[in-house]
């Protein structure tokens, strides 16, 4: 069974960005926030570049 790891990451990054966002009164959240929108951004473009080539 292969497992796509780009989807993997993205729904990771959801998850992180949304306890950030519970977090945000704290530098923590703000930090989650920002690695959570990171990683669904990294794995939006891998993606698009794996299909679109």
């Amino acid at each position: 069974m292969s497992v796509s790891w780009w989807l993997v990451i993205l729904v990771l990054g959801l998850i992180l960005s949304f306890i950030g966002f519970g977090l945000r009164a704290r530098d923590g959240g703000v930090l989650l926030i920002g690695l959570g929108f990171l990683a669904a951004l990294a794995a939006l473009v891998y993606k698009a570049i794996v299909t679109f080539g």
